[in-house]
């Protein structure tokens, strides 16, 4: 029996690489948005804030990431799959603080280990991914 396991996260030069790709997309879309990027740990290790982006997107932002860094599946997958669950075991989910189930926030895996996840919001929900699926797609990595 082995007593650890292989644990990845980000690198500072990813998350900013992450950030920038993502600030990039934002603006050729020419929307105002919150960008959090987390570690492996759902710690915020990345931030930024479009001025007028929507205050309470920023919390979305941070809770999309949280979501998608520790359920280790896009939160549009895990919209649906809360969708299809029980009302009852829906009310379990909804009282626990920081899971959402809104697009815009994706895990980032590499070689099969989760290194993070980034959550973006302050658009609609369509857009708040693509801004996403840009940073993780300037890393070279497919969305999860």
């Amino acid at each position: 029996m082995r007593a650890g396991a292989p644990r990845a996260t980000l690198t500072t030069e990813t998350t900013e690489q992450l950030v920038a790709a993502a600030a990039a997309r934002a603006r050729e879309l020419g929307i105002r948005v919150h960008i959090a990027v987390m570690d492996s740990s759902a710690q915020l290790v990345g931030w930024l804030s479009f001025e007028g982006a929507p205050r309470i997107a920023a919390q979305t932002a941070r809770d999309k990431a949280f979501s998608a860094v520790n359920t280790g599946m896009s939160t549009l997958a895990w919209k649906r799959y809360v969708e299809s669950i029980p009302a009852d075991e829906q009310r379990i989910i909804a009282g626990i603080a920081g899971y959402i189930a809104a697009d815009g926030g994706y895990p980032i895996f590499e070689a099969g280990l989760l290194l993070g996840a980034i959550g973006v919001s302050g658009a609609d929900q369509e857009r708040d991914a693509a801004v996403a699926l840009a940073a993780i797609a300037a890393l070279g990595l497919p969305p999860a």
